[in-house]
């Protein structure tokens, strides 16, 4: 069997590589509501990289892959058949694609890394020319029809279409299928700032010896800084501070296992912080009466918890979830009494797949955080490769945290905008496969090409030094 499996593996490796490129171009290009397409397409292409993961993959890591996949199975599952999405008339295949879609590009990434001759460099390169090539058509038709900086210089300014009023500053024009349509600034500015990332690449990548891999990242990173600079979107822009943060400390800190105890004790301490602030958010937005009236008395936390424009649409939909027939995702005729866009993915998968969803997501979003830190202190992929994965998922988080916009067409307020249902998230699902660490051990693939003095040893490039990875 074993001998069958490698010589499969050997004749067709190069073919399924192909098809795993062209799925992520074609994805990365988000053609209108085609993503039913390509989640069908990545479905069968990881039915085909099944042999591989069952070759380069322990029985220990498969253990470590189903805990770590349970939330996301979840969230497939939820997302694809809630109260929610069977109101909204999505239809069967539709909602099927979102379970299968999930499941399969998390697996591609998984699969994938365990194919010798795939070069994650190629992907992200394809990911990011496909989407430069949709946000600069975008930015040139809106340059045209806006001019530059209109959201600064419009500011305020309206006008009428079919007896609507309309504000010149919240939209801009987006390539959504085969025509151009007005859309919110903030649905844009997500692609922008996936691609701005490729610029953290630049840190590893020297002109002089790798000049068409420095050119071709510094043109796809700034066709997504500038999408939002010729804007502009301020918000976006402060978005990317802690994301260049990042970047800059993660390439430059030298005493980085002596820096890295530091920084965990304080990711520690926020993580600490952000779940007891999340509890208390749950459970105001429960009425759980002695939290509600203390909060409620108390000015400070009552603009904290209560009143502010970020956690006023958390506690919408979090009370309606607690406090009617939405746990499983809300029925269409509550979400046309609200259409609270709560700007974070978080709260809006209550909405489409209800609490246990949402503990679902918050669960992989913490299995993530550990996977990444596993991914970068033991990975031997070249630094511009983690650099470029860990500011791609970073900025993403950030932006669909405070900026998700479930309702971006300016002309039609009722077409829903999921983000479980769209292209990024797709393939921030492939690159959470591709750079998944067990959060113990070393995967077999690395065991097999890695010995144990060269685990130990610092990451190198070919134009710098030797640097150490941090130790968690």
């Amino acid at each position: 069997m074993k001998t069958r499996l490698h010589a499969l593996v050997d004749k067709y490796d190069a073919l399924i590589i192909f098809l795993v490129i062209e799925c992520l171009a074609l994805t990365a290009f988000s053609l209108a509501d085609a993503n039913i397409i390509f989640r069908y397409l990545g479905f069968l292409i990881a039915i085909v990289l099944i042999p591989f993961a069952l070759m380069f993959t322990s029985k220990k890591e498969w253990l470590s892959l189903g805990l770590f996949s349970l939330p996301l199975i979840i969230i497939a599952f939820l997302t694809g058949f809630s109260t929610f999405s069977r109101g909204m008339g999505y239809g069967s295949l539709d909602n099927l694609s979102v379970v299968l879609g999930t499941l399969a590009f998390f697996f591609l990434g998984f699969a994938v890394r365990r194919v010798k001759k795939f070069k994650i460099d190629i992907a992200l390169l394809t990911i990011g020319a496909a989407m430069a090539l949709l946000v600069f058509l975008s930015l040139v038709y809106s340059l045209y029809q806006y001019g530059p900086f209109h959201v600064a210089l419009y500011d305020g300014l309206v006008y009428y279409y079919d007896g609507r009023l309309f504000v010149v500053s919240e939209e801009t024009k987006w390539l959504l299928g085969f025509s151009f349509v007005e859309i919110s600034t903030n649905y844009v500015t997500l692609f922008g700032t996936m691609l701005s990332t490729a610029l953290a690449g630049l840190l590893y990548i020297s002109p002089r010896s790798e000049p068409r891999k420095f050119y071709i990242t510094l043109a796809i990173g700034l066709v997504g800084l500038l999408s939002i600079v010729l804007l502009p979107n301020l918000e976006a822009l402060y978005l990317l501070i802690p994301v260049l943060v990042f970047a800059l400390l993660y390439r430059f800190v030298r005493a980085r296992e002596k820096v890295g105890v530091v920084v965990q004790y304080v990711f520690f301490a926020l993580l600490g912080i952000a779940g007891v602030v999340l509890l208390i958010v749950v459970l105001n937005a429960a009425n759980v009466k002695f939290l509600s009236d203390f909060i409620a008395g108390n000015s400070l936390l009552n603009r904290l918890f209560n009143t502010n424009r970020f956690v006023s649409p958390w506690n919408e939909v979090l009370k309606a979830t607690l406090t009617s027939q939405g746990f499983f995702g809300f029925p269409l005729t509550y979400i046309d009494g609200l259409l609270a866009n709560t700007g974070a993915f978080e709260f809006e998968i209550v909405k489409e797949g209800g609490f246990l969803a949402f503990l679902a997501i918050i669960a992989l979003i913490l299995l993530v955080i550990f996977s990444m830190y596993r991914y970068s202190a033991k990975s031997k992929d070249a630094g511009y490769i983690k650099i470029i994965i860990l500011t791609l998922l970073i900025a993403t988080f950030l932006h669909g945290s405070f900026l998700w916009d479930t309702f971006p067409l300016a002309y039609s307020d009722d077409y829903y905008f999921s983000f479980f249902r769209s292209a990024p998230y797709l393939l921030i699902l492939f690159i959470i496969g591709y750079a998944y660490y067990p959060l113990r051990g070393i995967p077999l693939i690395d065991q097999e090409v890695v010995s144990p003095l060269e685990n130990n040893e610092a990451l190198s490039t070919p134009q710098f030094e030797k640097e150490e990875e941090i130790k968690l």
